[in-house]
């Protein structure tokens, strides 16, 4: 199975789990504060005499502004939606895996074998 040292250290299929996990958390976050910040938005669109637009550049009215950024980030929550669900379904099979004994034992072998000094050159 295993013929040289030269093979890839192969990497530990549980803390690959654990780092679906962890991304999965992250985006979970990261989609949270999305709609936090486009309820604000929401918040702003009901209140268009409050609002104002600067002169610079195209002029633009400022509710319709609000408007789209709202419906930008609607956007964006539906795409983070679906990397939510796509690293859920990742995540389920990931849970399925180890390596074997043989494996195991190798990837042992060579995390403890010295290692050559790297050369630097100029």
């Amino acid at each position: 199975m295993f013929k040289t040292r030269n093979e890839p250290i192969l990497p530990v299929p549980s803390e690959l789990y654990d780092e679906i996990g962890q991304l999965g958390d992250r985006v979970r976050a990261l989609r949270e504060e999305v709609i936090r910040i486009r309820s604000q938005y929401a918040q702003l669109a009901k209140s268009p005499k409050s609002l104002r637009a600067d002169e610079l550049g195209t002029p633009t009215d400022p509710h319709e502004a609000v408007v789209l950024t709202h419906t930008a980030l609607r956007a964006v929550d539906r795409d983070l939606e679906t990397v939510e669900k796509g690293i859920g379904w990742a995540h389920g099979p990931a849970s399925r895996i180890s390596l074997t004994d043989a494996a195991v034992e190798h990837r042992e072998q060579q995390l403890a074998a010295p290692r050559p000094p790297i050369e630097r050159t100029r």
